[in-house]
């Protein structure tokens, strides 16, 4: 495949790593950066201007997805602790529910 060719793929796959994000299918986006990963490597380091502008604009991407990965471990750090914090205190109720 030529350059221009590997950059529209590569931009394929980044758009579906950005709709995935946007509704939280982190499994599925991993599984993109997985298939896109080889193709960003095989990129030569002398690139048109046209295609580095497309890679900047992929990074942008890239960090405002990484941002809401990062935003949603948070808020599922959160929900585990609250849901260990319910279950301790289920669990003391029985205890104390059985005297």
């Amino acid at each position: 495949m030529d350059a221009q060719t590997d950059i529209e793929r590569i931009w394929q796959l980044t758009k579906a790593i950005e709709q995935a994000a946007a509704v939280d299918e982190w499994e599925r986006a991993a599984q993109l950066v997985d298939e896109r990963s080889p193709l960003l490597m095989a990129l030569g380091a002398q690139q048109p201007p046209v295609v580095i502008a497309q890679l900047k604009e992929i990074q942008a991407i890239d960090a405002r997805v990484s941002a809401a990965a990062q935003d949603a471990q948070k808020a599922l750090g959160e929900e585990y602790q609250a849901a260990m914090l319910a279950t301790r205190n289920a669990s003391q109720y029985q205890r104390i529910a059985q005297f």
